[in-house]
């Protein structure tokens, strides 16, 4: 909940906004609505409800994970006859709830879709060791096609599976290397500078080496495809403790390991920020738009929350944070 008056100001944040905004009420209280994160929406949202003196609504990206939508809703507080201000409730989807409905189609259209693939792709490849011609070249568009296709299938049952974990303490400063040693590889990684900027006094982590790997693969590589065809493109892996703490079941805080990919691309628009983490969601001519829906799935399994954000002066930014046991 947040009130925020008839000059845009904040008045009250209860515990549930403190959180959600990362903002304590003795810090929020007094600032403009618009300076919370994610609040140029809600201070828009106040005004709406303060000149027409009638409840609104809207969704917006939530303040660190703009794959997460929020609901507002704003109706007038009024001191007499006089409209004092804005009364917004927000509702946050409990964990799970968002991809509810999408893993139950996911996991049935993969079911579907993949035994008379497999058998679509085998035929293609028996008819076009057995075809000259036009007719092999065909068959051999065919073969790839459906391989692609196949590809694209394992993605939707990696989403639609919860990420089973095989954790064990990991270094990730090993992850991060072996991961620069895989990006070299990548199609136009050549003329890329890789920078790692690491805290060697980082504890080992808790996590499954394979999929924080994967995770990390990932947003290297979108990040090595944003500064394709740039002059001077730079990708720096970075490493720290961050400021933020997450809060455990027993009320126990413990701090998190922030793991961040910075490139010097141009950036991310800002109609496909809000939508990054949306499967099927993709700026890319062949992207599925799965990638990063996946790795926010492997992330949030280990307990921590991955964030996509444009940097000040250009390129973006993709940190990983995960809890540390200290």
């Amino acid at each position: 909940m947040v009130v925020v008056g008839a000059d845009g100001g904040v008045l009250h944040l209860n515990p549930a906004a403190e959180e959600l905004f990362g903002r304590s009420r003795e810090r929020a209280v007094g600032l403009p609505a618009r300076a919370l994160p994610g609040g140029p929406q809600l201070a828009m949202l106040a005004e709406r409800v303060r000149v027409s003196q009638e409840s609104s609504r809207l969704d917006f990206p939530a303040p660190h994970d703009s794959g997460i939508s929020i609901g507002a809703e704003a109706s007038p507080l009024f001191d007499g006859p006089t409209c004092a201000g804005a009364v917004i409730a927000l509702r946050v989807p409990k964990q799970g709830e968002r991809a509810l409905d999408f893993e139950a189609l996911a996991a049935g259209l993969a079911h579907e879709i993949k035994n008379p693939l497999a058998g679509l792709q085998g035929s293609a490849e028996l008819l076009a060791r057995e075809a000259d011609g036009p007719a092999r070249q065909y068959a051999l568009v065919i073969a790839r096609e459906a391989k692609r296709v196949d590809g694209l299938v394992r993605e939707l049952l990696d989403l639609a599976r919860p990420a089973a974990l095989a954790t064990a303490p990991v270094n990730v400063h090993t992850v991060l290397d072996d991961v620069v040693l895989l990006a070299r590889g990548m199609p136009g990684a050549d003329p890329v500078r890789f920078v790692q900027r690491f805290d060697p006094s980082l504890p080992p982590v808790q996590a499954d080496r394979e999929k924080l790997t994967q995770v990390v693969l990932n947003l290297v590589r979108n990040a090595v495809e944003s500064v394709s065809g740039k002059p001077s493109p730079e990708v720096v892996l970075e490493t720290t403790v961050s400021s933020l703490r997450v809060r455990g079941a027993g009320g126990r805080t413990r701090p998190l390991l922030r793991l961040s990919v910075l490139d010097n691309g141009p950036g991310i628009a800002e109609p496909m920020l809000t939508r990054l983490f949306t499967p099927f969601a993709t700026s890319k001519a062949h992207g599925t738009g799965l990638g990063l829906a996946i790795s926010r799935r492997i992330v949030e399994a280990h307990g921590g929350r991955i964030d996509v954000k444009n940097r000040h002066g250009g390129g973006a930014e993709a940190s990983v944070y995960l809890p540390l046991d200290v």
